[in-house]
């Protein structure tokens, strides 16, 4: 028996990914653009998880201005506007889709995971 999947095979499993990760990457520009002289953001990662769900994880510069951003009402703006975002590049309105939003630091993964962000996704 051939464990080795065929060419077919990986061309399938090279389309589902892309389709899984379709426009994630617009709405992380998006959202970095937006939020860029609002707050100290470092950057936003958005994972697909099952359908119609999604993971956003969301680094503050430090500790301090995550804490911050969301006394301001920043965090909830950029809630806000990630749905939005998502809704625009048609990934689903709002309530039909499932959003689970992190929040963390630069300054904490450097402090926790020696600023290994592959690790600190894990």
């Amino acid at each position: 028996m051939n464990n080795i999947p065929s060419d077919e095979e990986f061309a399938r499993a090279g389309r589902l990914m892309s389709e899984r990760f379709r426009n994630l990457d617009i709405v992380c520009k998006s959202i970095k653009q937006r939020f860029k002289g609002r707050c100290p953001l470092h950057d936003v990662y958005i994972l697909p998880s099952r359908n119609e769900s999604f993971e956003v994880i969301v680094f503050f510069k430090e500790t301090k201005d995550m804490a911050a951003c969301k006394a301001n009402g920043i965090v909830q703006d950029l809630i806000d506007f990630t749905y939005a975002e998502l809704e625009r590049v048609g990934r689903g309105k709002r309530t039909d889709i499932t959003v689970a939003f992190e929040f963390d630091s630069d300054e904490n993964v450097t402090r926790e995971c020696g600023g290994d962000y592959f690790l600190r996704l894990r």
